[in-house]
């Protein structure tokens, strides 16, 4: 939930240092509580209500991972009620993938500009991504040698067919899960949104920041229809490797770049003027895309045909619209709900949350149940909540007192203003600056980038002992 998935703390602070210092002169903010006709209100400081809706992701996450996937009971069992009456609950991951393109693809628009571009956004990305999720690695390998060596076959169900270690270190285990045509350990299965975002993010920064933007809407309106058009043609031509059309980066770009496309859409003054005026029309096509939902019941199964030609894009811009009428309408209920405080809360270490919950249930399920993935009596219930509990107070102490100290560093990396080009420079020495690829252009860039923010970082180290003394 890859930034599946992912924001990082004060993650809209990402983008403050360039915008303000770009508009500091001609900019007033604007309240979220609210919302301005004359222009988008500011995205450069911290919204409550994406909090609260990534906490809604992870929510969803947790009742699909915990709950639904367990249920073996079926109606007239209140379980089995409960279970018919969710089919679409697993859908949360489109969730996260359109808050992560809001998110990330409104952080590189506002600062595309910026002259530390690419290094300042892959910094505070992995200081934001790496640390949990190299503990994560970390934790498993531990476990994986000392507990599953020794107890042998009753983990199989949560160690077993694990991939290669360098294809997680790499982010590339969703390649090999398409290769093996298999989820891997269960332990570590959820990780393959991680690396379907980690490689999202090395080709949005290089769009957003070598193509003009007038054709902004062009590229991520393609993006969001040439998913669908991949994964029929992976069921079609590699029909016994149907894993691809659900972790692929190609057959998830539909949710990914409809976000981009939403941050795009509230950052333009005339559209977004168009989405306040007329919420009452966006409202409706939220309510015809809820009456569309029961058509694409599928019962909580990702490869239908259904759904891999019509079902994922139908929920990317479901939640889509939900982002964009909590934005616009912040006295709304909507918006309200989003800001609840709990909401808010979990949504803060929902990262945490994603990464260990589901570790953290299964060996708690084996150690107490002996069994494998399953809620069929008040024991499994009770542990489940157990699990719970665990997972939401280790991931609150891993916020406060590893996650968040890293970020806080990663955002001493500032986005700078752009320069002006020095009028004297000449022709030849301009021609021999420009790199023979994009490949050269993104190291070329970071080259420059990485040694702008050392000498930055060093004159504030000395100018802060200086001013000590």
């Amino acid at each position: 939930m890859g930034e599946f998935g992912v924001r990082e703390a004060d993650t809209m602070s990402g983008a403050n240092d360039i915008v303000g210092c770009v508009t500091e002169q001609k900019k007033v903010e604007p309240s979220i509580a609210e919302p301005q006709l004359a222009s988008p209100f500011n995205f450069s400081r911290r919204i409550a209500e994406l909090d609260g809706y990534r906490g809604m992701a992870v929510a969803l996450a947790l009742f699909f991972h915990y709950i639904r996937q367990a249920i073996i009971a079926r109606p007239p069992q209140f379980l089995g009620y409960l279970c018919e009456a969710t089919p679409l609950i697993w859908s949360g991951m489109e969730m996260f993938f359109v808050l992560s393109g809001f998110l990330i693809g409104g952080i590189l628009l506002d600062a595309r500009n910026s002259k530390n571009y690419f290094s300042t956004f892959y910094v505070r990305r992995f200081c934001r991504i790496g640390p949990a999720y190299f503990l994560l690695l970390g934790l498993v390998a531990i476990a994986y040698h000392s507990l599953y060596r020794s107890v042998g076959a009753p983990l199989d169900w949560v160690f077993g067919r694990m991939l290669p270690w360098y294809s997680y270190v790499t982010f590339t285990q969703n390649v090999w899960m398409c290769k093996w045509n298999i989820p891997g350990a269960t332990i570590l299965g959820i990780t393959w949104s991680i690396a379907v975002e980690e490689q999202f993010y090395l080709l949005l920064p290089l769009i957003i920041r070598y193509v003009r933007r007038s054709a902004f809407p062009y590229i991520f309106v393609a993006g969001f229809l040439g998913a669908p058009i991949v994964r029929l043609f992976i069921v079609y031509r590699f029909r016994t490797h149907l894993w691809a059309t659900y972790i692929l980066l190609p057959a998830r770009m539909d949710s990914l770049f409809f976000g981009v496309l939403c941050a795009f859409c509230v950052r333009e003054f005339n559209i977004w003027n168009w989405l306040v005026t007329r919420r009452t029309t966006v409202f409706k096509v939220l309510l015809a895309l809820i009456a569309g939902m029961p058509l694409l019941n599928n019962q909580g199964i990702p490869l239908t045909l259904l759904w891999v030609s019509v079902g994922i894009g139908w929920m990317s811009i479901f939640y889509g619209t939900l982002i964009v009428l909590a934005l616009t309408g912040p006295k709304t209920a909507l918006s309200r709900v989003m800001r609840w405080k709990w909401f808010a809360s979990l949504g803060e270490m929902g990262y945490s949350v994603y990464l260990f919950h589901l570790g953290i249930y299964c060996i708690c399920m084996w150690l107490f149940t002996g069994h494998g993935w399953l809620l069929a009596s008040w024991k499994d219930f009770g542990v489940t909540l157990m699990a719970l509990a665990i997972t939401l107070t280790f991931s609150k102490l891993s916020w406060l007192y590893f996650e968040r100290p890293i970020v806080r560093w990663g955002h001493t990396w500032s986005y700078r203003p752009p320069t002006e080009i020095d009028p004297g420079a000449t022709q030849a020495a301009v021609a021999t600056s420009i790199p023979r690829n994009s490949s050269e252009m993104l190291f070329a860039s970071l080259k420059q980038e990485i040694r702008s923010s050392v000498l930055i970082q060093a004159d504030a180290t000395a100018h802060g002992a200086k001013m000590s003394h």
